[in-house]
């Protein structure tokens, strides 16, 4: 009986003014999860790529250039040149690029962080907000609107403990990626491309299939 009451007023406390935001949050998260799961949708496919260890200025020259049975180059060069003058706006994005990493925001993935910040939050907010509590006992929504900045930051926190295991799991990754070079390898050509039609150009790097977009460097038919 005892269970059912806890499970009764868990229930309660969840659909209760303070809390249903926080709720309806974390059942989406679930939904996500669960789609994963299933295999409906990628764990990736709500992802973005963080980078936070940009530079001000930023200069990117990449050059490819490969040769297979007959001249083939891959050319790709990229300058980026951005420029802030305002002091204030550089150590402002330095420092909050710096509470995002310390927060692991772009060592592992979007949603595991997400996730683990709106759980942390619905949480606290379930103990913090309920008929039985002794911190917001009448379960007010100024109380609890007043409590959800404390919550944020600890949610927040608990967060970081809660990924930091897993952040040196998805740097091997990242630095396995990064670490494929293909300046000089021999591919096998997918499609046939011919004066500035584009082909698929597939290599085989230490185990590792990379497909390249990939045109005749003097517009003959490659077969």
């Amino acid at each position: 009986t005892s269970k059912f009451n806890l499970m009764g007023e868990l229930i309660t406390a969840a659909f209760s003014t303070s809390n249903l935001l926080l709720t309806f949050l974390l059942g989406l998260v679930s939904l996500y999860w669960l789609s994963v799961i299933v295999g409906a949708i990628g764990m990736d496919s709500l992802d973005f790529d963080l980078d936070l260890d940009a530079d001000i200025d930023l200069d990117v020259d990449l050059d490819v250039d490969m040769d297979v049975d007959v001249d083939m180059d891959v050319d790709v060069d990229a300058d980026v040149d951005t420029d802030v003058t305002s002091i204030g706006t550089v150590g402002g994005g330095n420092v909050f690029l710096g509470i995002l990493r310390f927060l692991n925001f772009g060592r592992v993935p979007f949603m595991v962080l997400l996730s683990t910040i709106i759980l942390s939050l619905w949480s606290i907010s379930i103990y913090c907000n309920n008929d039985a509590s002794w911190i917001n006992p009448g379960n007010t929504t100024s109380m609890a609107a007043i409590l959800f900045m404390p919550n944020l930051i600890v949610s927040l926190l608990l967060s970081k403990f809660f990924t930091a295991p897993l952040v040196p799991i998805f740097a091997k990754l990242n630095t396995a990626e990064k670490a494929l070079v293909i300046d000089g390898k021999v591919g096998t050509l997918m499609t046939s491309i011919k004066e500035e039609e584009t082909g698929q150009l597939k290599i085989d790097i230490n185990g590792s299939i990379v497909s390249l977009s990939v045109q005749s460097n003097d517009g003959q038919s490659i077969q």
